[in-house]
């Protein structure tokens, strides 16, 4: 990596302290410039040895110099290297690390090299806890304070946890945080720019208990979001009904929640006009019940026919809107041996600059298998089976180069 970027991590005293060595293993061996800083508490879960070894330095893990010393960094352990790090990542994030970042306290090592940080430096936070402690709302509010003071957070992700319970709380594996971290070297090619982003499935009811839907988890959504911003972009996120860990959070994120496909064009059509760029990976209904009933239908043992009629189409009703200067990518989804060419029909008839085509096993899943197809030069590109977190970043790359050439 040219011109090695200074990382910090910054270790809470938490179980999930031991996935912290792999994330400092991985990022060294990216060729990240580390270092880390380890609270009292964290000591009880890991070494200092344990990092050192995979990072090849001395571990910061007091205010005070450990050793007489005439060297100004060595005197000033929470100055240096927090005055000039590129990068700060708080993993695992406690409750009770949050709380004191948050609220600007500097008791120990790490939350005072936070303190030390320079303005223009990432800040990363993992949180790592109880899904009881995850719930509170004193927790949610530092979470909050964070948020508007434009620190970007990792998960938590949703699973068993170390205390024998299963639920919101687990931090995000070493892999994912290191490829989120990862995205900060990306130029900032859409520093300016706003986004309008369409995630998730959307919700048509029958009847009050009942509807028609789809299995979208809005994973691709939450990656393109969360890669426009590292991008330097303003992002509108506009969501059909997912779960939280599936909804992007930042500083200049702003996400609408919606259930109907007419909720979502609604939506989509206030925010089209001040956007430089669509992209619509909203998996949109179909089809809607010509009448939805107010009241829960009774099931009937005789056969029982549903009259549909089309949503609106969202992408194909934003094209006719579509200025020079805005760029458009929509999704399709195909399993037919004709998909390359339903897709470029679809670009066209939509008013589109360019599509991702993809396949069944990327819908709710990690990977997906993936084509991008422009309108300039009639580009086709095999992605082949990537995580949608790479094919988001390739995507966002991609617009960025397609909006400069519009100016």
């Amino acid at each position: 990596m040219e011109n090695k970027k200074t990382v910090l991590l910054g270790i809470g005293g938490g179980i999930a302290a031991y996935k912290s060595i792999q994330v400092a293993s991985s990022m060294f061996q990216t060729g990240f410039d580390v270092h880390v800083a380890m609270s009292p508490s964290s000591r009880e879960f890991v070494t200092a040895l344990s990092f050192s070894a995979v990072i090849n330095r001395q571990v910061l893990s007091s205010i005070f110099p450990e050793s007489r010393t005439d060297d100004r960094e060595d005197i000033y352990p929470h100055l240096f290297p927090a005055n000039h790090a590129d990068i700060f990542v708080l993993l695992p994030a406690t409750a009770n690390m949050i709380a004191k970042i948050a609220h600007g306290f500097g008791s120990e090592i790490v939350s005072t090299c936070a303190l030390s940080l320079p303005e223009n430096c990432k800040r990363y936070y993992c949180p790592a806890m109880n899904a009881e402690m995850w719930q509170q709302k004193t927790v949610q509010k530092n979470l909050e304070l964070l948020d508007e003071s434009g620190w970007h957070r990792i998960g938590p992700e949703h699973g068993y946890l170390a205390c024998g319970v299963t639920g919101e709380g687990r931090m995000s594996e070493p892999e994912s945080i290191v490829n989120i971290i990862s995205d900060t070297d990306q130029p900032e090619s859409l520093t300016g720019k706003r986004v309008l982003i369409l995630s998730g499935p959307t919700l048509e009811h029958i009847d009050p208990v009942r509807y028609i839907s789809n299995g979208s988890s809005g994973k691709m959504g939450k990656e393109l979001a969360l890669a426009a911003v590292s991008s330097g972009a303003e992002v509108d996120f506009i969501s059909g009904p997912v779960s939280t860990e599936n909804l992007p959070v930042g500083k200049r994120i702003n996400v609408k929640n919606i259930l109907s496909a007419k909720e979502m064009l609604y939506e989509a059509e206030n925010c089209f006009p001040k956007a430089d760029i669509a992209i619509f990976v909203a998996a949109v209904s179909d089809y809607m019940p010509i009448e939805t009933n107010s009241a829960k239908l009774p099931k009937c043992k005789e056969e029982f026919a549903l009259k549909l009629e089309s949503t609106p189409d969202i992408a194909a009703s934003l094209g006719t809107q579509k200025s020079d200067k805005q760029i458009c990518l929509g999704f399709a989804l195909e399993t037919d041996p004709d998909a390359v060419d339903r897709a470029q029909a679809k670009l066209q008839s939509k008013n589109l600059d360019a599509i991702i085509l993809n396949g069944i096993k990327s819908f709710g899943g990690e990977k997906g298998h993936f084509i991008f197809i422009s309108d300039r030069k009639d580009t086709i590109e095999e992605w082949g089976v990537i995580h949608k977190k790479q094919c988001a970043r390739q995507i966002i790359d991609k617009l960025g180069g397609l909006v400069q050439h519009q100016y």
